[in-house]
C-alpha cells in the first residue's frame, strides 16, 4: 500500500471521515471470499469453546500441587486473570476500530510507526501463527490424553504407547480438519451444541464432586496453606512460577477477531464477542479451581494422576465409583475434541488472511478460497499438516513436549504486546478519547467508527491508557516466569526450554522475512476487509 492511500480522508471532519468510512468497510465486507455463516452468538460459542476455563484449569492441578499449593492457585488466578482481561479489553477497543481477520498483525501494522510497520506486523504475524499451531498442538494432546484416562479407570496397568498417543492425537486432527474443509456450513450448529456440551461437563464435574467428596479440605488449606515443593527457597519466587495455569485459562482473546470476514458488522460484535465471553470463562475458572480445591481428597494422588490427567484423578478419589467417573470422562472428551476442532478454524483463518499478505511461503496458494465450499481449504490442510508435524514430538523427548505445550503462552502474549505498545506510541499516553483516535490521517484512514460519536463502538474511554499500560507491564512481566525453570537446582530434565522454542521461532521468522520482505505487502484497502 502506497503511503499516499493512507491519506484518503484527511481532509473530512471527523463525522464525514466515520461515515465515509463505515460505507468502504460494508463494501469491503460484503466483496469478501468467505460466506457470513457465524452470527454474534455462533462466534462467542467459538470463543467460549476454545478456552472451556473450568475445565482447562482442571488440567493443571498436577503443576500446582507443590509450586504454591491451592493458595498459589487461587490468588495467582484473580491476580493473572484480572491483568489477562485488561488485555483483552484494550484488544476489543482496537479490534471495533479495525476490524480484520488477521487481528494483531493488521493492528500492529495501521498503528505502528511508519518506518517499522511491515516488519513489525510481519513479526506479531509469525508469533501469532506460531502461537496459534502451538496451541492447536496442546489442546489436541490434552484431548488425546483422555481417551488414555478413560482406559487407565478400568485397566490402571495400562500404558499407552508413543505410537498409540500420536495416532489418536492425528485421528483427532484429521477428523476435525475434515470438518472445518468440508462440513464448514455446520460449524455454528457445531459451536452451539460444544458450549452446551462443556456447560453440561462443567456442571455436571463441579456438583457430582460437591456431593461426592467427603470430607472437604478445610478453608485453611484451600487459602492460606502455601506448598513450596520447587527447590527454590523464595515463596514470592514460587506464586509467580505457579502462574501459568490461569494464564493459559484465559487467552487467545484474538480467537474470534479471526472470524471477521464470517460475521456481520465485525467492529460491534466482535468485540463484545471478546469481553463477554472471556469474562464469564474467566468468573466460571475462578469458581471451579475455587471446588476442585475444596474437593481434593488425596493431594499425593494428583502428583502422579491417572493417565496422567488430574481432573480424572480428581474424580477417582471423590466418586470412588468408576460409572460416575467414565460419564466425567467421556464429557471431558467431547468438549475437549470439540474444542480442538474450533482451534482449527480460528487458526486456519489466521493462516489464511497472513498469507493474503504473502506472509508465509506460496502465499498465493494459501490464500485461494476453495470457490464452491467459501472456504480456505489450503489454509486448512496447511494447518492440519503442521499440527500432525509438531505431533510427532510425542514420538520422542519429553522435554521438547513440555517446552512446546508452554510456548503457547509465550508467543501469544507477546503479539498482543505490539498493538497495545504501538497504540499508546500513537497517542502519547493520552486519556482524552478523542485524541487517542484521531492521531493522523493515516490511522482515521483505516478506522471503523460510530458516526454518532466518531469514535470506535466499543472504547474503553480515559480507563483506555490505563488498561494499556498494564496489559504491556504485564506482558512483559510474565514473560520472565514463563521461561523461568519451576525446579531447582536447574538440570537438564527440569529446565524450562520454552525460550528455545522461542529462540527457534524468531529464527524461522527471520528466515521467512528474508524470503518474503519483497513480496510482504499488508494492502489494507486493496485486498483485505477493513
Amino acid at each position: 500500500m502506497s503511503d499516499k492511500n493512507c491519506f484518503t480522508v484527511s481532509e473530512k471532519t471527523p463525522f464525514e471521515a466515520s461515515t465515509a468510512i463505515n460505507d468502504a468497510s460494508s463494501d469491503a465486507n460484503h466483496q469478501s471470499p468467505l460466506e457470513k455463516r457465524f452470527n454474534v452468538w455462533s462466534t462467542s460459542a467459538l470463543q467460549f469453546s476454545l478456552i472451556c476455563s473450568a475445565l482447562a484449569i482442571g488440567t493443571f492441578l498436577s503443576t500446582v500441587v507443590g509450586v504454591g499449593g491451592s493458595p498459589g492457585l487461587i490468588y495467582g488466578y484473580i491476580l493473572a486473570v484480572t491483568f489477562d482481561l485488561f488485555i483483552c479489553y484494550s484488544l476489543a477497543e482496537i479490534a471495533s476500530a479495525y476490524p480484520h481477520s488477521s487481528a494483531q498483525i493488521h493492528w500492529t501494522y495501521v498503528l505502528a510507526p511508519r518506518g517499522t510497520k511491515r516488519g513489525m506486523s510481519f513479526a506479531v504475524g509469525i508469533l501469532s501463527c506460531a502461537g496459534w499451531i502451538f496451541a492447536c498442538f496442546s489442546s489436541t494432546y490434552v484431548a488425546t490424553g483422555f481417551f488414555y484416562a478413560l482406559v487407565a479407570v478400568y485397566n490402571p496397568d495400562f500404558a499407552p504407547t508413543n505410537w498409540q498417543m500420536y495416532l489418536t492425537y492425528a485421528a483427532i486432527v484429521v477428523v476435525g480438519s475434515c470438518i472445518n474443509a468440508v462440513a464448514v456450513a455446520a460449524l455454528p450448529f457445531i459451536t452451539h451444541m460444544l458450549v452446551g456440551i462443556i456447560n453440561s461437563t462443567t456442571v455436571f464435574i463441579l456438583v457430582a464432586l460437591l456431593v461426592k467428596s467427603s470430607p472437604k479440605q478445610s478453608a485453611s488449606f484451600v487459602f492460606s496453606t502455601f506448598i513450596n515443593e520447587t527447590g527454590w527457597s523464595s515463596d514470592g519466587l514460587v506464586f509467580f512460577l505457579g502462574l501459568l495455569p490461569s494464564i493459559a485459562s484465559v487467552t487467545l482473546y484474538d480467537g474470534a477477531c479471526h472470524m471477521t470476514d464470517e460475521i456481520d458488522k465485525p467492529e460491534v460484535h466482535i468485540p463484545w464477542v471478546m469481553v463477554l465471553s472471556n469474562t464469564s470463562s474467566a468468573i466460571l475458572g475462578l469458581v471451579a479451581a475455587i471446588i476442585y480445591m475444596f474437593c481434593t481428597k488425596n493431594v499425593d494422588t494428583l502428583s502422579s494422576p491417572i493417565g496422567g490427567q488430574p481432573i480424572v484423578q480428581l474424580m477417582m478419589d471423590a466418586f470412588e465409583s468408576n460409572a460416575l467417573t467414565t460419564v466425567g470422562v467421556v464429557a471431558l472428551i467431547m468438549s475437549f475434541v470439540g474444542s480442538s476442532f474450533t482451534y482449527y478454524t480460528t487458526t486456519s483463518r489466521l493462516f489464511w488472511s497472513f498469507a493474503r499478505s504473502n506472509g508465509l511461503p506460496f502465499g498465493d496458494i494459501f490464500a485461494a478460497v476453495n470457490s464452491t465450499l467459501k472456504v480456505p481449504v489450503n489454509a486448512v490442510g496447511l494447518v492440519t499438516a503442521l499440527c500432525l508435524i509438531l505431533g510427532l514430538i510425542i514420538l520422542g523427548s519429553s522435554s521438547a513436549l513440555t517446552a512446546v505445550l508452554g510456548s503457547s503462552m509465550v508467543c501469544i502474549n507477546l503479539s498482543y504486546i505490539f498493538p497495545i505498545g504501538a497504540l499508546l506510541w500513537r497517542s502519547g499516553f493520552s486519556r482524552n478519547i478523542r485524541t487517542r483516535y484521531a492521531d493522523g490521517p493515516d490511522v482515521l484512514s483505516m478506522m471503523v467508527v460510530d458516526p454518532k460519536t466518531a469514535l470506535p463502538y466499543f472504547h474503553l474511554g480515559k480507563f483506555g491508557v490505563v488498561l494499556n499500560v498494564a496489559s504491556v507491564v504485564w506482558v512483559c512481566f510474565i514473560m520472565v516466569w514463563l521461561n523461568f525453570p519451576t525446579v531447582h537446582p536447574v538440570q537438564s530434565g527440569t529446565m524450562n526450554y520454552a525460550c528455545v522454542v522461542l529462540g527457534s521461532t524468531a529464527v524461522v521468522g527471520v528466515i521467512f522475512w528474508f524470503a518474503a520482505r519483497k513480496k510482504y505487502d499488508h494492502d489494507v484497502n486493496g485486498k483485505h476487509v477493513i
